[in-house]
């Protein structure tokens, strides 16, 4: 017996040509879940039923000496839904069968249903090269790179079939449109429109394709929604390894993991997390050396960052007429670098100009409209030059989001006490604003970022 890409078990023979099957259905080869029989537990890999059964399966199929029935033993927990255990009677199949098509391509099946889409493609592809006409494994290859947005390869691997599957190639034709109207808009910087065809394309069936991910958050990061940006970042799946038949696959004129990698520098870089920029670029350099817009990011990363560390040097060696320089040296390659701006607002702020400190407080902002620090240090600057209204717009905002700051309700509660003065209001009566102000902090979004 043998797992089909819907999730049927299929009995065959050793070359996996015959293609009868059982009426029970385990769980979707490509990751969806009906497990079958039992009171499953989803996502776990884990049956409710007898452990002492589950043990007793895979005992007699350790020592059994016979492929398919370890393979039907692996099938069976496959379908209560034991994935790791159904790996290892698979592993043990292909010790005893190495050269067995069917058990790499069921080895596959397990492997997804772990998430390590990676070894399954590379299991699928040594099925079909050991037997160039078994269908379920080309199936499988197919649904595998719709999930990892590799078009082409989808497509190759589906005209396989004796009868096409009308729904993966809906999917496939979906998936197409919507990363090439996605490619459009990023030509174009239509960034709204790169995000919604982003959701679009993952929609599709592309739910773990490294690249759209990245043209996501990169279409965040165009918005000035860095939070959003970084956390889309952190749903990229490991696909380890990266299959070999994608890896010269070019995304937006970039090969894939580079183009995964140049996005991972830039948000980085957008955080002040310099020295990781610094290695996600590297990568993305050694991958696709060639790339103009690789080697671009890779020059000025290198730049921003020793401009930076020039910059700290000089702050805290007290030198802060040069640590401003310093600082603008680095934006000359990085404009959108909110922290580079911060950081030079902080030292003109030491050599009390503080209406150069408001403007780079506003150009941090304006690139990141959460960022804490900066707004801490125009309402600074502002109580300087005795804009109380601007400062006291700030605090409120900065106390709103922490709560249990003692130094910055002490500040508002002084910027409001000079407003009222200013005001010529009678002592005591403040009245209450409305946070208006376009910098408003959402809830639980604050960053603090160091010097």
């Amino acid at each position: 017996m043998n797992i089909c890409p819907s999730g049927k078990i299929l009995k065959s023979n050793m070359n996996a040509r015959n293609t009868t099957t059982r009426t029970e259905k385990l769980g979707f080869g490509m990751g969806t879940g009906n497990y079958g029989h039992g009171s499953i537990i989803k996502g776990g890999g884990r049956s409710v039923e007898s452990n002492g059964e589950v043990g007793m399966i895979i005992k007699k199929a350790m020592i059994s000496h016979d492929v398919e029935e370890v393979k039907n033993a692996g099938n069976e927990l496959y379908k209560r839904g034991n994935f790791p255990e159904a790996l290892s009677l698979y592993d043990r199949a292909i010790t005893i069968s190495p050269k067995n098509a069917a058990c790499r391509s069921n080895r596959a099946a397990a492997l997804t249903m772990l998430g390590r889409l990676g070894e399954a493609v590379r299991e699928c592809e040594e099925a079909v090269r050991l037997n160039p006409g078994f269908q379920r494994a080309h199936q499988r290859l197919a649904s595998l790179y719709l999930r990892l947005g590799q078009v082409d390869r989808a497509y190759h691997h589906l005209s396989h079939g004796q009868h096409n599957d009308s729904t993966e190639l809906q999917k496939l034709q979906t998936l197409e449109k919507h990363i090439n109207r996605c490619s459009d808009a990023r030509k174009i910087g239509d960034w709204k429109v790169v995000l919604r065809e982003c959701e679009a394309a993952m929609l599709a069936g592309s739910v773990s394709c490294p690249q759209i991910i990245a043209c996501k958050a990169e279409a965040f990061l165009k918005l000035h929604q860095l939070e959003d940006a970084d956390s889309v970042l952190v749903e990229l799946p490991k696909i380890d390894p990266f299959p070999a038949t994608c890896t010269k696959v070019k995304f937006f004129g970039m090969y894939c993991e580079a183009y995964v990698f140049y996005i991972r520098a830039r948000v980085d870089m957008a955080f002040g997390r310099f020295e990781t920029a610094t290695a996600f670029a590297e990568k993305a350099s050694l991958i696709d050396y060639g790339n103009m817009e690789v080697g671009t990011l890779l020059k000025h990363v290198n730049l921003v960052n020793q401009a930076r560390v020039q910059g700290k040097d000089l702050f805290n060696s007290g030198r802060y007429s040069e640590a401003c320089a310093a600082y603008g040296e680095g934006l000359k390659y990085n404009l959108s670098n909110s922290v580079l701006y911060c950081n030079r607002a902080v030292c003109w702020s030491k050599l009390g100009l503080w209406e150069k400190s408001v403007e780079d407080c506003n150009l941090a902002l304006n690139i990141h409209p959460n960022y804490t620090k900066a707004l801490m240090r125009r309402a600074v600057s502002n109580a300087k030059l005795e804009r109380w209204g601007e400062a006291v717009r700030d605090y409120e905002i900065l106390c709103k989001e922490l709560p249990g700051d003692n130094e910055v309700a002490e500040s508002l509660s002084r910027a409001q006490e000079a407003l009222r003065l200013a005001r010529g209001e009678p002592s005591g009566v403040i009245r209450v604003r409305a946070m208006t102000y376009s910098t408003e902090l959402p809830p639980s979004s604050i960053r603090s970022r160091n010097h």
